[in-house]
């Protein structure tokens, strides 16, 4: 069964310590990084995804003002942990979770254009494709789709 649990000092390390495949990075910030910002930066809330007792995964929602909506910002499965289904169950237990739990009605995402796993993935589970986005960070220039669902 797949719950979400607040990341504090009991559990950081672990949640650290997830791993995604060499191929999906680049498409997913590590875990670490997501947990400074979400102590920094106001807004950024964080979960970790357990199955049962097992730390599985994690979670990055926020509002979005440019949207203006609820977005998934970041969302991974361990390496270890994918192929079993349990991305997809996690997805669909966070929309369940946004809607009792924050009593949102639709949730957005943003997914690297290249990252066509994960896209396929989405569109799967009901989100729609609303637009392209490109942007620059530190840098770098991201080329992304913006999805939504409504839950």
């Amino acid at each position: 069964m797949i719950t979400f649990k607040e990341i504090d000092r009991s559990n950081y390390m672990e949640c650290i310590s997830l791993r995604i495949k060499e191929e999906q990075k680049g498409f997913v910030a590590d875990n670490a990084q997501s947990l400074v910002e979400a102590k920094f930066e106001e807004g950024l809330y964080t979960r970790a995804i357990y199955s049962d007792d097992t730390m599985v995964g994690f979670v990055l929602f926020d509002y979005d003002a440019e949207i203006p909506g609820w977005s998934m910002s970041r969302f991974m499965i361990g390496e270890q942990y994918q192929g079993q289904g349990l991305g997809k169950d996690a997805v669909k237990q966070f929309f369940k979770y946004m809607k009792e739990e924050m009593k949102i009605q639709e949730l957005y995402i943003s997914v690297e254009v290249e990252n066509t796993v994960a896209c396929e993935l989405y569109e799967k589970i009901g989100f729609h494709f609303l637009k392209s986005v490109e942007y620059e960070f530190n840098g770098v220039v991201y080329k992304e789709k913006q999805m939504k669902i409504e839950l």
